[in-house]
């Protein structure tokens, strides 16, 4: 079997294992927004190479990748194979738009001066339906009185009145995606009130207890769907307080996908008024 064979049969077994997998996003059926790398293995050394895309099977219609916004090439498409090497890839980008159409990536191989060889893959993008969403812990549980416990620092024998801090749960979720993801948590709370609000822990099940970046942000392993948000807010006796979960920057981590579906990352917990109690005397 000769090499440019091997390109042949390598790209097609590639072919074949992505019939299975659309419930996420593969380099045969990439969600719009998702990148993915294009590799052919198993070709001759010395030969120059170019990936191209057309919209036919017999390489007709060919696109321009600078004026077609539904991909991109992320990578050069271009290059040459030195001694030893037998690989070529590209990452190609696919956007908005891309689901209208099938596209056929090409490669092809030249010997410099020489003869030419090329070969495709069909690729069927699909619209982007991963996503992550925020909810309270239970779903139903929207509203609560605050924390009126010792051990979440409530104090009134303090020579200020401590009111102290009411701690609440989120969890985050994933869905169609089998890969690592990541997202950028914050608090809002209503009114404010210059009090303090902090995100405690975001933990899975799997992950265990996350470290966030320098941007904040907390990479989940592909194994947990979702993780477990705390946070702390400190109480403030006379008001109703809206504490909302803040989700942004939602992405797959090898694909950078984004979230599909913006209306879902958000969730909010209202924290109902106590009474205002300044203090106690006697005559």
């Amino acid at each position: 079997m000769t090499q440019f064979k091997h390109i042949i049969v390598l790209v097609l077994l590639l072919l074949i294992s992505g019939f299975a997998a659309k419930a996420q996003s593969t380099p045969l059926y990439p969600y719009e927004g998702a990148t993915h790398t294009y590799t052919v293995n198993g070709m001759s050394e010395g030969v120059d190479y170019v990936f191209y895309i057309t919209a036919n099977a017999d390489g007709s219609g060919l696109y321009d990748d600078g004026a077609t916004g539904e991909f991109d090439f992320i990578t050069v498409p271009t290059g040459h194979l030195g001694v030893g090497e037998s690989a070529a890839s590209v990452d190609i980008g696919w956007n908005n738009g891309a689901s209208a159409h099938i596209y056929y990536v090409w490669l092809e191989a030249t010997f410099p001066g020489g003869c030419s060889n090329r070969i495709p893959v069909q690729v069927t993008p699909q619209a982007n339906i991963f996503d992550l969403m925020s909810e309270n812990v239970p779903a139903t549980n929207t509203r609560s009185c605050p924390s009126i416990n010792n051990a979440d620092g409530f104090n009134p024998l303090a020579s200020s009145y401590d009111a102290g801090f009411t701690h609440l749960q989120f969890l985050v979720k994933k869905e169609n995606s089998n890969r690592n993801w990541s997202f950028i948590p914050s608090l809002v709370v209503n009114p404010d009130l210059a009090l303090g609000k902090f995100i405690i822990t975001v933990e899975g099940t799997n992950t265990g207890t996350i470290t966030p970046d320098g941007d904040n942000r907390y990479t989940v392993l592909a194994s947990d769907t979702e993780v477990t948000v705390t946070v702390s807010v400190e109480n403030a006796p006379g008001y109703n307080r809206d504490v909302t979960l803040q989700v942004t920057g939602q992405r797959e981590e090898q694909t950078n996908l984004p979230d599909s579906d913006p209306t879902n990352d958000n969730v909010t917990h209202t924290i109902e008024v106590i009474p205002v109690i300044n203090g106690m005397g006697g005559v």
